[in-house]
């Protein structure tokens, strides 16, 4: 796996988001490396280590679902579709969150699945335009989206506090 190469100074000097962000960047790309050879996404996420796979399903749901209450409804529904992916993303809050970032995703778990959006890949039929026709769903995202920009900090802060405890994990320093 290729790592950022940073001298200490500029490992030392990054805020959290941009240290999370610059030792995402070659997890990501090594990722659409991947897939666009048509290779094993599984097998690339089970060759991160541990600290990689917190920070990169984080980063990719992250990523995602900070553009709008819309995007967090479809992103958490493909996630739910996927159950490795879900667990896996459920960990991460678990383990670099606080309670509250964990039982929110338990929340919209719960709320997606009693509402049939559960479903496989296979049948994924999910729209975000599914939100302008449903008040609970709109009602429902826009209050997990508000809560979600303030759980989110927390892991940023989080994974960073790792990253700098960890750094052989996610950099070559020079």
């Amino acid at each position: 796996m290729s790592m950022v190469q940073l001298n200490r100074h500029e490992f030392n000097s990054l805020d959290e988001m941009s240290l999370g962000t610059t030792c995402f960047e070659p997890l990501i790309q090594a990722f659409k490396e991947v897939r666009m050879r048509g290779g094993d996404e599984r097998t690339f996420y089970e060759g991160l280590s541990e600290g990689q796979q917190q920070l990169f399903i984080f980063r990719v749901y992250y990523n995602h679902v900070h553009h709008s209450p819309e995007e967090l409804f479809w992103w958490s529904a493909y996630f739910l579709a996927q159950p490795p992916r879900w667990l896996a993303l459920k960990s991460s809050f678990r383990v670099h969150g606080d309670d509250k970032a964990a039982e929110l995703l338990e929340e919209i778990e719960s709320f997606l699945t009693a509402r049939g959006y559960s479903v496989s890949l296979e049948s994924f039929e999910v729209s975000r335009s599914d939100m302008a026709e449903n008040l609970e769903l709109l009602n429902s995202f826009s209050d997990y989206y508000d809560r979600l920009q303030k759980h989110t900090e927390v892991i940023h802060q989080r994974l960073a506090q790792y990253i700098r405890s960890h750094p052989d994990e996610f950099v070559d320093l020079e």
